[in-house]
């Protein structure tokens, strides 16, 4: 992983196409879910499967608990709440 590399903003993928959602920040999770559901009518719901994580600023998809280990290495963790090991947008913006 590169020293330059960091967070840009919260994200949301897709399990049966690997799509992902954002927005930008200081959009939460919960502002990606209503807008997934607002947009797209074919998806009635965003629950089980759709994995919840942060895209970097080379647009590369991470898990929170990566996420994690990129947001303290490149210094953006403003307050960290729990979880302890994974990162929350409350925890940046």
């Amino acid at each position: 992983m590169p020293s330059s590399d960091h967070i840009f903003a919260a994200a949301i993928k897709r399990p049966s196409n690997g799509m992902v959602f954002s927005l930008p920040r200081p959009a939460r999770h919960h502002d990606i879910i209503a807008h997934i559901i607002a947009t797209n009518p074919d998806i009635k719901r965003v629950g089980a499967g759709y994995e919840q994580g942060f895209l970097t600023v080379s647009g590369r998809f991470v898990g929170r608990e990566e996420a994690l280990i990129i947001a303290h290495a490149a210094g953006q963790i403003v307050s960290k709440y729990p979880p302890l090991d994974e990162l929350c947008s409350e925890d940046m913006w």
